[in-house]
C-alpha cells in the first residue's frame, strides 16, 4: 500500500487539484470535506500525513489540530496547514500547535510535493520502513519500500529472491530492475504484479549501467498501478485467488504458451510472468486460450 495522505478541506476544487497531484505522485488519497468528518476518519484509518485547511465552518483547522495533538493515537501524524491566509501570526500559531509546515494557496505543485515528501520523512511509517533491512512484502509493500527509499534519496539494491528479482535505486531514483530474464519496465510490472515473498535491502550498492537513464519512483508507480490494474482486468476471466492452470489434453497451444507446456500445471501468475514479451499480451493470450478451451483449471 502507498503512503496515505488525507486532505481535510471544505473546498471541492482543492480536493480535485491536490488529489490529482498526489495520486499522480503515487500516494493514496483520503478526502474529508470538514474537520469533524476528518477527525472521524482519522480515528478509523490513520493516514501518514494530513493536509489541513485553516478556514472551515463549524470547526477550523487550528481547533482540529489541537484535538489531533491531544489524541495519543494521532498526535504523531505530521500535519501541513493549507490556507489562503498569508499572515505571519497565523503561520506562527500553526507551527506552535505542532504543524510540520504551513503552505499558502495557491501553491506551486513542485514545491508542495517537496514539502509533502519532507513531512513524510518525519512520519512513523517512514521511520519504520527506513529501518527495515529485510522483511516480508505482506508487511511492507514494494511500493511503500520504493517510496521510502526515494524520499530518503537512498542508493540501494532491493533483492526479491522469492520473485527472482532485484530493483536498483541511485540517490532515490529508479536505476534498474530485473525479474528473471526481464529488465526495465517489464521487470517492474512483473514484480508489482507478483508482489510476494521476502525482501532484503543492501544500501550503497552500485546500480547496473542503464542506457535510458534514471526514472523517478513516482513516475514508475503512476504508470505501473494502471498497467497492473489493466492486467488483472484481462485475467478476470479466471476465478479469483491463485488458480492453477493446465493444458487440455490434445490441445494445440499458441506459440507463446507452448514453450512452457512442460511446466504445466502451474499457477496462472507464474505462467504469465515466465512467458516472454509484454505481460499484458501474455495475459490476453492466456485469457483467450482459456476461453477457447485450450487450457483449463487444474483439478
Amino acid at each position: 500500500m502507498s503512503y496515505r495522505v488525507m486532505i481535510i478541506d471544505d473546498d471541492e476544487s482543492t480536493h480535485e487539484v491536490l488529489g490529482q497531484y498526489l495520486r499522480l505522485s503515487g500516494y493514496s488519497v483520503m478526502d474529508a470535506m470538514n474537520a469533524l468528518e476528518g477527525l472521524s476518519m482519522l480515528e478509523e484509518t490513520p493516514p501518514d500525513l494530513v493536509l489541513l485547511d485553516v478556514q472551515m465552518p463549524e470547526m477550523d483547522g487550528f481547533q482540529a489540530m489541537e484535538l489531533i495533538r491531544r489524541d495519543k493515537g494521532l498526535r504523531d501524524i505530521p500535519v501541513i496547514f493549507l490556507t489562503s491566509l498569508d499572515r505571519y501570526n497565523l503561520k506562527v500559531k500553526g507551527l506552535e500547535l505542532g504543524a510540520e509546515d504551513y503552505v499558502v494557496k495557491p501553491f506551486n505543485k513542485a514545491e508542495l510535493m517537496a514539502r509533502v515528501k519532507a513531512a513524510l520523512r518525519r512520519s512513523s511509517r517512514y521511520r519504520r520502513i527506513e529501518g527495515a533491512m529485510e522483511g516480508r512484502l505482506s508487511d511492507i509493500s514494494l511500493s511503500e519500500l520504493l517510496q521510502t527509499l526515494e524520499m530518503g534519496r537512498k542508493t540501494a539494491r532491493i533483492n526479491l529472491k522469492d520473485m527472482d528479482g532485484d530493483v536498483y535505486l541511485a540517490d532515490g531514483m529508479l536505476a534498474g530492475a530485473r525479474q528473471g530474464a526481464s529488465r526495465g519496465a517489464q521487470a517492474m510490472y512483473r514484480l508489482l504484479y507478483l508482489e510476494s515473498g521476502s525482501f532484503a535491502v543492501f544500501f550503497d550498492t552500485a546500480p547496473p549501467e542503464r542506457g535510458d537513464g534514471p526514472e523517478s519512483v513516482q513516475s514508475l508507480l503512476m504508470g505501473a498501478v494502471t498497467y497492473v490494474d489493466e492486467l488483472k482486468l484481462v485475467l478476470s476471466v479466471f476465478p479469483p485467488g491463485s488458480p492453477v492452470v493446465e493444458a487440455v489434453k490434445g490441445a494445440s497451444l499458441p506459440a507463446g504458451l507452448a514453450a512452457l507446456a512442460g511446466m504445466l500445471p502451474a499457477p496462472l501468475a507464474d505462467v504469465a510472468v515466465l512467458m516472454e514479451g509484454d505481460l499484458k499480451d501474455n495475459a490476453s493470450l492466456l485469457a483467450d486460450a482459456y476461453r477457447d478451451g485450450l487450457i483449463k483449471l487444474a483439478a
